[in-house]
């Protein structure tokens, strides 16, 4: 499975939120980390809009969702009917 960033840099071109993050990020020379948490830090730390966080937030849980291969769903719930 591509790291965050990897995955992050394959969505550039989005005509959407995700997208635009996901340029950000690869303009970013300075931000050379792979994992969520440490970019995600890094634009806090730089102050970006609010918008750009939510939009990495959504490009993570994007992302946790996309993996190779599928995770299974989750067992359903069983309940004991008296």
């Amino acid at each position: 499975m591509s790291t965050f960033r990897e995955w992050l840099g394959s969505q550039r071109g989005r005509d959407d939120a995700i997208g635009e993050v996901a340029n950000t990020v690869a303009s970013d020379e300075s931000l050379t980390a792979d994992d969520y948490a440490t970019i995600r830090q890094r634009l806090n730390d730089r102050n970006v809009d609010g918008s750009v966080i939510d939009a990495l937030d959504d490009a993570h849980a994007e992302y946790e969702r996309s993996d190779d291969p599928p995770k299974p769903p989750p067992e359903p719930m069983s309940i004991d009917w008296p």
